[in-house]
């Protein structure tokens, strides 16, 4: 969204709480390949909420990503989400590129909760009004992102001795991602939903536009923190037996009920997401659910949303269209990874400069 200089490839960068993911794309004919793929973890409460809480620990985690020799690139994307990113979908009169350019600030006013000196904004037109049943009116699809939010982020990369040059938003960076692995049906309503540690960012989409965006405060970090609390273990205990690794003393038997009665709080949340989407748009249904993110890993997480929603679930794929070698790239646990790197192949596929 907010890009800077002139076109060339950048290495994808997805500072999430719990780790720093990194991939480097090469255009090979149509399509792209995986050049480089890096992930390092970010100590616990280094990012809370998608703030930036300890910095040096964050570059320190991106430093060790670069240190894999395979990135070529200097140039990174990265992206933001939670509450310092508002994403809003308004309606205008029917006005020109140049008329719009120069009334967005004053039109933005009124739907951005902070001071408009203080984010950095970005729009894209998403229906000109041209049609025949446009009644004047046009869409445009507003982003505004904390300038501090966007300095820290790019602070914490600049640190590591990279140079940050564009600074997306999570949901879009999935959409680009999606995109780019699957063909589009224009008609149909997909929710693109990614688990992350600290939130879930649902992105819904029919054809190429994003129609409604939001993001949940819970994640992975939750189930933790559930297991840690009924379990009576440390932080690092939780966290093993949540992903099914053995831990002494503790049997998975007995942590499944937790989990499982933790998904039933983050499908309460979805629950409501979908019904203010249904409420706002034009159309009731989904058609389907793309999941991604480690979270999305947890015991029963997506049966339970598939029962939940009477609506087909499946994993995202970001290396279904995208040459990708683990073997030659050094990756022990492929699928483990992939489910968790949609985010970085969205902001991969991007290039300086791009709108």
């Amino acid at each position: 969204m907010f890009g800077l200089g002139k076109s060339k490839s950048v290495v994808g960068l997805d500072i999430g709480s719990s780790a720093v993911k990194a991939v480097e794309l090469k255009a090979v004919g149509k399509g792209f390949k995986v050049v480089a793929f890096a992930i390092e973890p970010v100590p616990p409460d280094s990012i809370v909420d998608g703030a930036i809480i300890d910095g040096a620990a964050v570059a320190d985690a991106i430093r060790r990503v670069f240190e894999n020799k395979a990135f070529k690139t200097k140039e990174v994307a990265a992206s933001l989400s939670g509450n310092a990113v508002i994403v809003k979908k308004i309606n205008l009169p029917v006005m020109t590129e140049a008329e719009l350019a120069e009334s967005i600030y004053w039109e933005a006013e009124q739907y951005i909760p902070f001071d408009i000196q203080d984010v950095n904004l970005d729009y894209q037109i998403l229906n000109a009004g041209t049609g025949a049943e446009s009644e004047g009116t046009m869409d445009v699809l507003l982003v505004a992102a904390k300038k501090e939010k966007i300095a820290d982020y790019t602070g914490v990369i600049s640190q590591a001795g990279r140079l940050p040059v564009i600074v997306d938003v999570d949901a879009f960076a999935l959409q680009n991602a999606y995109e780019t692995n699957y063909q589009l049906e224009p008609d149909a309503v997909v929710v693109l939903l990614n688990a992350g540690a600290s939130a879930i960012n649902i992105n819904i989409v029919t054809g190429d536009q994003s129609v409604f965006t939001r993001d949940i405060s819970m994640g992975g970090n939750s189930y933790t923190e559930a297991v840690q609390k009924e379990l009576n273990l440390p932080y690092e205990s939780a966290e093993q037996i949540k992903r099914g690794e053995p831990v002494d003393g503790v049997t998975f038997e007995e942590v499944q009920p937790v989990l499982h009665a933790m998904t039933e709080n983050v499908l309460l949340e979805i629950q409501k997401t979908f019904d203010f989407f249904k409420a706002t748009a034009a159309s009731d249904r989904i058609d389907r659910i793309v999941v991604s993110g480690g979270a999305s890993r947890v015991d029963g997480f997506t049966a339970s949303l598939q029962e939940r929603f009477n609506t087909p679930v499946e994993v995202f794929d970001p290396f279904k269209t995208i040459t990708f070698d683990p073997v030659k790239l050094g990756i022990t646990d492929p699928e483990g990874l992939s489910v968790t790197a949609a985010v970085a192949v969205g902001l991969a596929l991007r290039r300086t400069g791009d709108r």
